[in-house]
């Protein structure tokens, strides 16, 4: 190497600096998707879903619900690989169809679909695939989301269930359970 290629190499190097953090992340699989959803009529609610990674199998994917003023509702991350919708991609296309159905993967519309509570009992009762609802949640809590049919967010949330989110008139969306189904 003649020390003209050595000045150009030197003086490449010093121009373009050394790769750092402050450059951003580097990623192989960061994609993105978007869309609407109107849980009350009048309000446009924003889903987000986003996936990064250094390939697509490797990526964490989150799931975001942004109010009709843009403030961040619900959110939630995993790995995607012990996620039903993401366990088998492999490809950035793959990942935004993957990204696309987990934002419209919604079964129930409302809390009222839910199965109900009797009275005395331990839970929900729904047979085969049965809806638990979070540890904080009551029987008077969870029935009065049936009746005023708080609007609800579901999503798949593991192998074989999805996550089921309600938005309480004039209160933060929460977690309410989990609903399981034939994997």
């Amino acid at each position: 190497m003649t020390l003209r290629s050595i000045l150009l190499v030197v003086g490449a190097l010093v121009l373009t600096g050394p790769a750092s953090a402050a450059d951003g992340p580097v990623s192989g699989c960061s994609v993105s998707a978007a869309a609407t959803w109107v849980p009350v009529r009048g309000q446009v609610y924003r889903t987000e879903a986003f996936s990064n990674g250094p390939t697509c199998a490797q990526a964490v994917v989150t799931i975001v619900v942004r109010a009709p003023d843009g403030s961040v509702a619900w959110a939630d991350a995993a790995p995607g690989q012990y996620l039903m919708t993401f366990a088998d991609v492999r490809t950035r296309q793959q990942m935004a169809r993957a990204l696309a159905d987990w934002l419209s993967q919604s079964s129930y519309k409302t809390a009222r679909e839910l199965p109900p509570w009797p009275d005395g009992a331990q839970g929900p009762q729904s047979g085969e695939f049965p809806f638990m609802p979070e540890a904080w949640i009551d029987r008077e809590y969870y029935e009065r989301a049936r009746a005023e049919a708080f609007p609800l967010f579901c999503y798949v949330q593991g192998m074989e269930s999805l996550a089921c989110i309600v938005l309480p008139t004039g209160e933060r969306m929460e977690k309410i359970g989990v609903q399981s189904f034939p994997g």
